[in-house]
């Protein structure tokens, strides 16, 4: 079985049939199970059972809120494992803890307190016999987390984001987040157009047990390229209506009630990732776009 697989997260705000990401050439899907100690997502059932319908790998991820507190760490966990026995996931599949900023999740707890927490957290999954993964984004993980010391005992257990457009169709390794102990990059936030995160497998997700701990290299050859930060991007027609609105914010992420129209183009002056997306200025501080809503043409 070769290494390289595609696969798809999803949560509650995708569809409860994994029909269409199949079709697309998916093996596998992570499905949000879980979230801090309270939440449980009500269509994961349904997007289980649908994956296996499909013949589909099924791993599930947990969204943390537990900051760097072991304790509560934990307890999560041990909610999450619950959720994993409750909707049959095998034992030989992976349980992932997706330790990001939202919700309440403090990431600024220290580097080695925040590793300790999310250790304690993979470590209540592994002993309840599940192979484990960090999910984060490639900044997140150099800057916040100590995660030399989580591959030290997990291995190649990295789930990494990081992507320099929203839409592909297949991983440019130009882009490759070189570090220790990926498993999976997620490359993208709309694989093939169909609104879902698109992974791919870097190590065999399928074997007992993994015992290697650096990340298994790229074909390509992973080059590290300076991201311009002036061009022109084009505002794309959405729902096939050239009229169509595309609201303003500033630099906080806070919206501003401006707005500006599809199917026209813009210089952008910066970049800068805003409340987990990328966005481009296009002129004062109170004029950004997500970049999911632009073209880079030049």
């Amino acid at each position: 079985m070769t290494n390289r697989e595609y696969l798809v997260d999803v949560s509650a705000y995708q569809s409860s049939s994994m029909a269409k990401y199949h079709a697309a050439g998916a093996k596998g899907v992570l499905i949000k199970a879980t979230e801090g100690t309270w939440y449980k997502s009500p269509v994961a059932g349904a997007q289980v059972k649908s994956a296996h319908k499909y013949h589909m790998f099924v791993h599930i991820y947990h969204f943390a809120t537990f900051g760097s507190s072991v304790s509560r760490a934990k307890a999560e966990a041990k909610i999450f494992v619950a959720r994993a026995e409750y909707l049959g996931i095998s034992k030989k599949r992976y349980l992932a803890c997706d330790w990001e900023v939202g919700d309440g999740n403090n990431v600024y707890g220290g580097k080695v307190a925040s590793a300790k927490a999310i250790i304690a957290f993979m470590e209540v999954c592994a002993k309840a016999g599940y192979k484990v993964l960090l999910y984060s984004g490639a900044s997140l993980l150099r800057s916040n987390i100590d995660t030399k010391q989580i591959v030290k005992k997990y291995g190649t257990c990295i789930w990494v984001a990081s992507y320099p457009t929203d839409l592909a169709y297949k991983p440019d390794f130009n882009y490759f987040p070189s570090m220790d102990g990926v498993a999976i990059w997620q490359f993208c936030d709309n694989w093939k157009g169909l609104g879902v995160d698109g992974n791919i497998s870097l190590i065999d997700l399928h074997k007992e047990t993994a015992t290697v701990h650096k990340a298994a290299k790229p074909t390509e050859k992973p080059k590290l390229k300076p991201e311009k930060k002036t061009g022109v991007v084009y505002a794309p027609i959405i729902n096939r209506n050239p009229k169509w609105m595309i609201q303003l914010m500033d630099s906080t992420g806070h919206y501003t009630g401006k707005y500006i129209k599809t199917n026209s183009r813009w210089k952008y002056f910066d970049i800068k990732t805003i409340k987990g997306m990328k966005c481009y200025k296009l002129g004062t501080d109170k004029q950004w776009v997500p970049g999911k809503f632009l073209k880079v043409i030049e």
